[in-house]
């Protein structure tokens, strides 16, 4: 029996969705997914048999180590990985005692080698990159015959850095991106779909979310990038196809669910009265997007992706409104409301605009605390509120800088900045809901406030670098790129970019170091929101503030979200 794999959505679903937030985003279109595989297994057959392949005993796994790897990278790259858990942890424990044994098989190839040391780093194995040092320049492979497939993973593997000692992951990634460099611009690459890959992660290899990066991997898998490693002639009975229906399966599923949160979302946004208001960013669709890249498991994590997106459209209109939709009087109204957080008769708010800021942020806010309790099992609401008490301090403390024209030091500036871009309060209010239970001593320890701390100051960093020409011509404030530049060491424009971009870097290499290490008070399942919300601010601020006015992204997001 064969399996043809379509995107299920009806002309009338798609059409309900064509004017969801026709002011605030991207017009949405009708256009369905134009892919369509036939696999030529039942799905519980091709999983089955997968399954079987990658389940051999210990013994005999040594020989199929290469090609049991590429069978975990492709099924992180597609998608379904999260069904194989117990199988890929196995292979990935064999692996570990061959590497430590120093096991030939490990160094059969240089693919293999950079391979296992990403997945490996990646699942958290305490593994040293100076493993990777006879490749650290390109002579290093010569004796092996260089092709593109072999180079990409010597790529990966580099950006796998999480500590500032380790410049043979430096020397590698260099070499290895003039390297893909060359091929891309002297057309060198005959593959299409290969040249394609290349180019995707070479625009932006840290803005490359795991969901995005699955959707992409649709189009450009090909099992034949790994025949080097005999990944074809192992699963010789299951062709490119079976992998790709599979993982198209449990995609378009997960489409399905999309639509029905972004229904959600859009009565949200109109019975919260936000619809009326006549100044701030419009970025319901965008944040949505953002959320749905972040929080993978589209079967238990509606509510995570709903939280995360209420939370940063609601902290995105309070930011806009104290940065210049509202009166200095105004805003200092709203922080009054959130302190003392108690439902008022409208002649008690400060103005319309005041009223229906705070009536949606204390409505919206109650509710998912209520449903983060339940979650929980335990009540979250002081928790909750307090972040936001927190979050809109700090817009008060920025509004009073540039209203009072104070000059800040970077330092002073990124005390108060990083907890103004809301990072914190966003990430946290998600994990809530993805079925972990968190106690306050977790959620307040040093450990999470970390990796708040790391992420937010990466999103703040770019996203300052992006806007920087922007804000300037309408003297919008502080900035950490005008802070730089007048700090009285006379540097350039590109000056201080790079001096941002070594921050941002020295900060992503701290956030991994948490996230890769065992046995901390966090679950890996929360530090991975992490990393993933990272990668998410990056491909959004890649060249240009997509947040606040998406035009690059807006194909990736009518495919990713099947629209």
């Amino acid at each position: 029996m064969s399996l043809a794999l379509v995107t299920p959505f009806s002309g009338s679903r798609v059409g309900s969705l064509r004017n969801t937030f026709p002011r605030h985003g991207f017009p949405v279109t009708g256009n369905k997914s134009s892919l369509t595989f036939r696999c030529s297994l039942t799905t519980i057959d091709l999983m089955q048999n997968i399954k079987e392949k990658i389940n051999d005993s210990l013994e005999t796994a040594i020989v199929h180590i290469p090609s049991n790897l590429c069978v975990i990278d492709t099924l992180q790259r597609l998608g379904p990985d999260r069904y194989f858990q117990s199988e890929i942890d196995t292979i990935l424990e064999s692996t570990y005692m061959l590497w430590q044994q120093k096991h030939k098989i490990m160094f059969s190839n240089v693919t293999t080698h950079a391979m296992a040391f990403r997945l490996l780093r990646v699942k958290g194995y305490e593994i040293s990159s100076e493993e990777l040092a006879p490749y650290d320049n390109q002579d290093g492979v010569s004796q092996q015959t260089v092709d593109v497939a072999m180079v990409i993973e010597l790529y990966r593997a580099a950006h796998e850095r999480i500590d500032e000692e380790e410049r043979c992951l430096v020397n590698i990634l260099g070499w290895t991106t003039t390297f893909l460099n060359h091929q891309l611009h002297s057309k060198s690459i005959p593959d299409k779909k290969l040249h394609k890959l290349v180019e995707f992660y070479m625009n932006n290899y840290h803005g490359i979310p795991i969901r995005l990066g699955v959707r992409r991997n649709l189009d450009l898998y090909d099992m034949s990038h790994y025949q080097a490693l005999r990944l074809k002639t192992r699963f010789s009975n299951i062709c490119n196809e079976d992998f790709v229906a599979l993982a198209m399966q449990d995609f378009t599923i997960c489409q399905a669910q999309y639509h029905k949160e972004l229904q959600q979302l859009q009565r949200w946004y109109a019975d919260c009265r936000l619809d009326t208001l006549k100044f701030g960013r419009q970025v319901v669709f965008i944040s949505y997007f953002l959320a749905s890249l972040v929080i993978d498991d589209c079967a238990t994590s509606a509510h995570a992706r709903l939280a995360f997106t209420k939370t940063t459209v609601l902290a995105t209109l309070i930011d806009d409104f104290f940065d210049y939709g509202g009166s200095r009087k105004e805003c200092y109204n709203i922080l009054e409301l959130v302190n003392e957080w108690k439902e008022k008769a409208s002649a008690e708010y400060e103005s319309m605009e005041v009223e229906i800021i705070f009536t949606a942020l204390y409505n919206t806010v109650n509710e998912l605390a209520v449903m983060a309790s339940v979650a929980q099992g335990r009540s979250t609401k002081e928790f909750i509120v307090g972040m936001w008490v927190e979050v809109v301090s700090s817009f008060k403390v920025e509004l009073d800088a540039w209203s009072n024209g104070s000059q800040q030091s970077l330092d002073e500036y990124m005390s108060t900045s990083w907890l103004s871009v809301s990072g914190k309060i966003v990430v946290l209010m998600a994990l809530l809901f993805i079925g972990v239970k968190l106690s306050d001593e977790m959620l307040m320890s040093e450990e999470c406030t970390d990796l708040s701390r790391h992420v937010s100051i990466i999103i703040r960093l770019i996203n300052d670098v992006c806007s920087f020409e922007k804000e300037r011509k309408e003297n919008k404030g502080n900035n950490c790129m005008s802070i730089l530049l007048a700090d009285g060491r006379g540097i350039t424009e590109e000056e201080a970019i790079a001096e941002i971009k070594e921050i941002v870097e020295n900060h992503r290499r701290k956030l991994m170091q948490i996230v890769y290490t065992k046995g901390t008070i966090l679950p890996r399942r929360c530090r991975d929101i992490f990393v993933e919300t990272c990668k998410a601010a990056s491909y959004v601020y890649t060249s240009s503030d997509e947040f606040t006015t998406p035009q690059k992204l807006k194909e990736d997001m009518k495919s990713f979200l099947g629209l």
